[in-house]
């Protein structure tokens, strides 16, 4: 049996489409991603959507957690270290790459304990910058190359009433 996965290559702006078998290694998964014309190296790492650890993969079985339709992430970076600035605060935390920008967001607004409503009139927005990736951009995304680290200052989302 075979199932479709979606692997997301940090560096990389598309998604490789991979038909994975029961007996799958991950040399096939490497293989297809140069097929498309994506050239990686040993130090990538595979990850299954959000979670925290690598994926372990035996041989030639395709770990049974990856089922059709999952969305994997090769990333050089193990955790991504993450900076959030709030007012006069500061904090640190590390995440996945594959984790979400909201899920960084969530994160902040218990770290700092914002109140619901605040939480709801707030964005994240790269340090720096005017830049409020979307919600559901992973991170490995926005980091630069060959930096395994993104800074984000919390901040009032303006809405024009009207």
């Amino acid at each position: 049996m075979s199932h479709t996965v979606f692997i997301a290559i940090q560096g990389h702006d598309r998604l490789v489409e991979v038909d994975l078998s029961d007996n799958a290694s991950i040399e096939i998964v490497h293989a297809s991603v140069k097929a498309a014309g994506i050239e990686i190296d040993e130090e990538f790492i595979l990850f299954h959507d959000e979670d925290d650890d690598p994926i372990e993969w035996p041989d030639h079985k395709r770990p049974h957690h990856i089922k059709h339709g999952a969305k994997l992430h090769l990333a050089k970076c193990r955790k991504v270290d993450v900076t959030i600035h709030y007012l006069e605060k500061s904090a640190k935390h590390s995440f996945a790459p594959g984790a979400r920008v909201r899920r960084v967001k969530a994160w902040a607004v218990d770290h700092f304990r914002l109140a619901e409503r605040d939480a709801a009139e707030h964005v994240l927005q790269t340090c720096g910058s005017t830049d409020r990736p979307p919600t559901d951009t992973p991170l490995h995304k926005l980091v630069k190359h060959g930096h395994c680290e993104l800074c984000f200052d919390l901040v009032p989302d303006i809405r024009v009433e009207g």
